[in-house]
């Protein structure tokens, strides 16, 4: 970490020239014993903020295009059969799908969930996506 201290706190600068001074503190020179383990717990503290993020923006797009999808769907059921929704079984566990990421993004925007929370409700969603396109057809027949 790096800090800059240019000219003085009551706002009076003296006429020298490169008044400035750059002070080093670095936290890896100051304690070598926990050099290695402090490097590796903020690389994987990095790594896990980074994955949450990558995995918060992925289900940000996803979230409208299942929307969506599943208008769109409703759309066309309609069409085809006469009514915007039966609750047949796929339909259902879109819907459920579809409250899961809804309850995802909601308590990740309103109460700034990170870490484990939404983690484990992302992880849940995804499961759901499976019972949803494999499950229904496979276990429903």
């Amino acid at each position: 970490k790096e800090v800059a201290i240019k000219g003085s706190s009551t706002g009076y600068t003296p006429r020298t020239p490169n008044l400035s001074y750059n002070l080093s503190i670095s936290s890896e020179k100051a304690n070598k014993a926990s050099d290695i383990t402090s490097g590796m717990k903020l690389d994987q503290l990095t790594l896990l903020e980074s994955i949450d993020n990558l995995s918060y923006r992925i289900i940000s797009l996803g979230f409208p295009l299942l929307t969506l999808g599943i208008i769109s769907g409703a759309v066309w059921a309609n069409e085809a059969w006469g009514s915007y929704w039966s609750w047949d079984p796929k339909e259902t566990w879109a819907l459920i799908t579809w409250l899961i990421f809804a309850t995802y993004l909601h308590t990740r925007i309103t109460k700034s969930w990170q870490g484990k929370k939404p983690a484990t409700l992302a992880s849940i969603g995804f499961l759901i996506i499976w019972v949803c396109y494999l499950g229904v057809n496979f276990i429903g027949k």
